[in-house]
């Protein structure tokens, strides 16, 4: 099967878990095409695993020849059918003007690049987030351009909902990484109901996973956050929470893995609680050392909150990698995580924004070692049966070619 594969950004090396998928549907026999909506990330290195799909990577410039030929083109053939778009593209973004002039900015782009997949004879696109990538697929396929199907993952469909029933409605396939996204959609858009909606969550190699579990140390526990620093990941309340805990944790430690526009002023919040020593700001890391730092942490952590802006998590797909490395994991009750941890069985959960429940939680965790290993291997099991990189590729395949399952 000949797919073509619409991405926002193209490398980033916070978005493994598309890599993966993309890798393995090479392995399941897909034949690649990949297209990023933004220009290429020459800042951004390329996961070493992830590194096939740079010879993938089709560079389309937004205002290059190809882009600029493919709108002449589409002016002469179908200029009622262009204004139509660029209509609909004002009217749902009227309140929203820079994501309207990132649609408009983005159309020519989108010709030329269904253009370029149907010459080379893709049988389908995806596009990998409801947002600009979808858009791409939408416009691409009003003028003559493969199929395509969606998958919504958080941040592309909470933020806002305008454009969503015609690029939703208008796909061959529709998937949703949880349950919340599936409702929240149905809930929110006016076709929500007739669509179908299929959810396959995000997923990892557990094969490829053989970390024996590790026993939390009362004495010197071993924490870890992996994610983005930004106000949606609640890193400070987990600050908040381990200054108040501090006395009662022994020589305990916490790696934060990740970069953001929240990291310094998270650093400045643990100096002033005094508990900067014990905090290991590393920074973004490459998959190795993440790996790594996963391999040796007794807890992992996971304090997302929904945002100022309505930003918050789909699952987060560390969560996923903390359960499958046999890791006790705590996060906060919020959107699709319930779906991954069910409280007491898999991990804790805990309130949004609740310092006092996420230091409570910690605690409970490093007083009891053999409830928080039963947890772990609780939460490896439900991953390996939910989560499984090989099965749900195989059924995204199947959803790309019509069928489902």
């Amino acid at each position: 099967m000949k797919l073509a594969i619409i991405v926002t950004e193209f490398p980033k090396a916070t978005e493994t878990f598309i890599y993966r998928d993309l890798m393995e549907f090479r392995r399941q026999g897909a034949d690649l095409r990949l297209y990023h909506v933004a220009p290429f990330r020459a800042d951004q290195q390329l996961h070493s695993f992830a590194e096939p799909l740079m010879a993938a990577r089709q560079d389309i410039a937004m205002a290059g020849s190809k882009a600029l030929g493919a709108l002449a083109a589409a002016m002469v053939r179908h200029p009622w059918r262009l204004a139509k778009t660029v209509g609909q593209i004002v009217r749902a973004y009227k309140r929203h003007p820079k994501i309207m002039a990132k649609s408009l900015a983005l159309l020519p782009k989108a010709l030329a690049i269904a253009a370029d997949a149907r010459k080379w004879g893709a049988a389908h696109v995806h596009a990998e987030f409801a947002g600009h990538p979808a858009t791409a697929a939408w416009i691409g396929r009003r003028f003559g351009g493969p199929d395509y199907s969606v998958s919504c993952r958080a941040h592309d469909i909470f933020r806002t909902q305008k454009l969503l029933p015609e690029k939703l409605g208008e796909a061959s396939g529709v998937r949703t990484v949880s349950d919340f996204g599936r409702g929240f959609l149905r809930e929110k858009l006016p076709n929500g109901r007739a669509l179908d909606i299929e959810v396959i969550h995000s997923s990892i190699d557990t094969g490829a996973i053989t970390a024996a579990p590790v026993p939390i140390d009362p004495a010197a526990p071993r924490l870890l956050y992996v994610g983005a620093l930004e106000p949606k990941k609640g890193v400070e309340y987990l600050i908040d929470a381990l200054a108040r805990i501090d006395a009662e944790l022994g020589d305990w430690n916490c790696v934060l893995i990740g970069s953001g526009p929240s990291a310094e002023a998270l650093q400045r919040r643990a100096r002033e609680a005094g508990i900067a020593e014990r905090m290991d700001f590393r920074g973004r890391q490459d998959f190795a050392a993440v790996a790594e730092a996963y391999a040796e942490a007794q807890i992992c952590l996971c304090p997302s909150i929904i945002g100022p802006d309505g930003r918050m998590e789909g699952i987060p797909n560390v969560m996923i990698e903390a359960l499958a490395y046999r890791r006790p994991a705590i996060a906060t009750a919020i959107s699709g995580i319930p779906e991954l941890i069910t409280d007491g069985e898999h991990g804790l959960l805990v309130p949004q924004k609740d310092a006092g429940a996420l230091g409570a939680a910690i605690l409970r965790l490093v007083r009891d070692p053999d409830e928080a290993a039963a947890m772990a291997e609780r939460g490896r099991a439900k991953v390996v049966d939910e989560f499984d990189l090989s099965r749900n590729a195989a059924r995204q395949l199947a959803l790309f070619a019509g069928r489902k399952g």
